[in-house]
């Protein structure tokens, strides 16, 4: 009788030729391959594949092994391959092997300049740098802020064609603790600079004549939008439709985002499986003849195919739509040659070709979230949902849904916990209703862009989607606002995400398999999550920290002494609101910290503060020389909130050995100190230039 791994491993061959590529996707990543040795390498291992296929049956199938190692060398050396291919900076055409400050530079708009708080923003593709007459082709991306003002990006669109000469600026990272790796992100879309342009700083050379087809999708997203903002009423109805639809999520209401996030059912606004699912079931409906007729089944799987990969498109291409639509494309292809799709090797083979095309999706954390979904409901789903039988066919369905929600949680939540660093407590409630609600409010959005040539239906219908949204925004918000409605700041790094999986993994062969020894592989995995878990808090609790962030003219400082710390800083960091929780409080989550008045080891005497042995003199703009300011050693000095002093004085006054300039100081100032210091050979750093200022010790 063949195991449950055995009748997995032989009908999913996409899962033995995954596991070498991803593999090789991570060695690349980790160890930074050089491309030559890896395809020397290649070559040699496909020189020994073929010669292997030349041997006799006798010896091949003595040596099958080598086959099968031969098989997973070459895949591992092509993903090494991809993922050194896909990073920008390695192409010889990259604008940053040639590009100098007093350049031009030639861009063409990806899309049409989004609103932002303090300037339009647009994504870029650079064409050509151009010296004096000549021009020179480059690929690369980059970010374009411009000033905000209606008349600076008037006719400017998709497809527009600029060119200026403004110096552009390497994408950075604030350095904050726990902070989002922004310039990661970014690397992996190929964006590695930005520059922000005034009106006089650049011009409009023309655009893209003839058809193209990503301008044709943003046309028509563009399009579908129009007729959602026609006939959806209230601001943030109108922002979750276009959300739900499109995948559009810059009108979204960011207080509703999170209350849709603490409820576990952020996936509603983020176009994944279950969007893809409905469509496909719509299709399925509309043209199920064409798919029963012999003759024309291959007629309607190209209907199907065509309709989810030009919504998957329309909707932005994200890593978690385009795996849905590459899965159920495996489905309809097998329907139509009258073979039954094997769910296993249909997320395997879906997940290898999406990665072929950009190997980066695996650290996409909505990639890792769609097929660990997915898969824990394919695995989970019919032990759970048989756990129960209901005579009522509608407690029936309600317990279905459920067991469709428990299920998906079982493998997402440690990469949930990893990624967002909270769970949340009422997932089931919420799921129960925002679930099918949001699939009726889908549908109706679809008919709504169908019929928007009859204004009068149109409006009924919108009318009606308004008002469904408005109850489910209103249902997601009372769930969020019940006080044990998420479990926030967790905590886990990689190797207890892994122990958490193996504890899954272990629990679930015993409960569902009957294997009693996974017992205690379960117990093991767990008391290995404790114990890793047991150390860091242990650590934590002995550490002296000084952290001066990296927050747009804001001062922003943490002194922390074990597991407490104390902020001094500016007001608004502190007051809940969303630059507090976007640049400090991640670094509280990874260091476990909790706010403590008076924490031990730390003592105030303005402008000196004593940490754990260090002293430290924060001066701002209310500083005054005096005698009582004088004559004191300090470690460090932070300039903060624009004083107006001198680096010479204050070097003889205090004798620092480092100083620190926070981002509340205006740029000119800071360069100004920058000078001094260098002339004066003392060291220091430049908070906004370098990033966020950590002393451990």
């Amino acid at each position: 009788m063949l195991t449950y791994s055995a009748a997995l491993w032989k009908p999913a061959p996409f899962i033995r030729l995954l596991i070498p590529l991803i593999s090789g996707i991570q060695s690349q990543d980790y160890f930074n391959i050089s491309l030559r040795p890896a395809i020397m390498a290649g070559l040699a291992f496909v020189f020994l594949f073929l010669s292997f296929r030349s041997l006799s049956p006798w010896l091949r199938f003595r040596l099958a092994w080598m086959n099968g190692f031969l098989i997973f060398s070459i895949l591992f050396i092509f993903g090494v391959v991809l993922a050194y291919d896909q990073n920008i900076t390695h192409h010889k055409k990259w604008f940053g092997h040639h590009y100098m400050p007093a350049t031009a530079v030639i861009v063409n708009l990806d899309e049409s300049p989004l609103e932002k708080n303090q300037s339009y923003r647009a994504n870029a593709s650079l064409l050509g740098l151009s010296e004096g007459d000549s021009i020179f082709a480059v690929s690369g991306k980059i970010i374009i802020y411009f000033k905000k003002d209606p008349l600076v990006i008037k006719g400017l669109h998709a497809g527009s064609q600029i060119v200026f000469r403004k110096s552009m600026q390497p994408i950075q990272n604030s350095g904050n603790p726990g902070s989002f790796d922004y310039k990661r992100y970014c690397l992996l879309q190929g964006i590695t600079h930005q520059v922000y342009l005034l009106p006089d700083e650049f011009s409009v050379t023309g655009e893209i004549k003839g058809f193209s087809l990503s301008l044709w999708l943003q046309s028509s997203r563009k399009m579908v939008l129009n007729i959602l903002h026609r006939y959806i009423s209230g601001v943030k109805e109108e922002g979750v439709a276009e959300a739900l639809l499109m995948g559009y999520r810059d009108d979204l209401d960011r207080n509703l985002v999170q209350a849709y996030a603490n409820t576990g059912v952020v996936h509603i606004i983020a176009i994944s499986g279950m969007h893809l699912a409905l469509i496909y079931g719509l299709l399925i409906l509309v043209i199920r003849r064409l798919l029963q007729n012999r003759k024309t089944r291959w007629l309607g799987a190209a209907i199907i195919l065509a309709a989810l990969w030009l919504f998957s498109l329309m909707a932005g291409g994200g890593p978690s739509v385009l795996r849905s639509a590459a899965m159920f494309s495996f489905m309809v292809i097998a329907q139509a040659i009258s073979k039954k799709a094997f769910i296993y090797n249909s997320l395997a083979g879906s997940a290898f070709f999406l990665l072929c095309h950009d190997p980066f999706y695996l650290w996409d954390a909505g990639f890792q979230l769609s097929y660990a979904a997915v898969l824990s409901i394919v695995i989970f789903y019919r032990h759970i949902s048989q756990l129960f039988s209901f005579r009522s066919r509608i407690i029936e369905a309600i317990w279905k849904l459920n067991a469709v929600t428990i299920s998906a949680q079982l493998l997402t939540t440690p990469l949930s916990i990893f990624h967002f660093h909270q769970l949340p407590n009422l997932f089931l409630l919420s799921n129960l209703l925002a679930v099918p609600l949001s699939g009726l409010i889908l549908y109706g959005e679809i008919f709504l862009c169908g019929l928007a040539i009859f204004p009068t239906i149109a409006t009924i219908l919108g009318s009606l989607v308004s008002w469904m949204l408005k109850f489910m925004n209103g249902f997601i918000e009372t769930i969020n606002r019940i006080p044990f409605a998420v479990t926030s700041d967790l905590q886990v790094n990689l190797i207890q995400v892994a122990l958490l999986y193996l504890a899954i993994v272990a629990t679930s062969n015993w409960l569902i398999y009957q294997k009693h020894s996974a017992v205690k592989y379960a117990l093991i995995a767990l008391t290995g999550f404790a114990a890793l878990r047991t150390v860091d808090l242990r650590l934590s609790a002995k550490k002296h920290k000084l952290i001066i962030y990296n927050v747009p003219k804001l001062q922003a400082i943490d002194l922390i002494s074990g597991r407490n710390y104390r902020f001094i800083g500016d007001p608004s960091l502190t007051e809940g609101e969303s630059a507090g929780k976007f640049y400090v409080h991640p670094s509280r989550i990874i260091n476990r910290l909790q706010p403590r008045d008076s924490p031990p080891g730390i003592s105030l005497s303005p402008p000196f503060i004593f940490l754990g042995g260090k002293r430290i003199a924060i001066i701002d703009s209310s500083f005054i020389f005096n005698s009582h300011s004088t004559g004191i050693n300090v470690d460090i000095i932070i300039l903060s909130h624009n004083p107006k002093v001198r680096i010479g004085p204050l070097k003889q006054a205090f004798n620092p050995e480092l100083f620190v300039f926070d981002t509340s100081n205006p740029s000119w100032k800071i360069r100004q100190w920058k000078n001094d210091c260098d002339s004066l050979l003392l060291r220091f750093h430049s908070v906004p230039d370098e990033g966020a200022y950590i002393l451990e010790f």
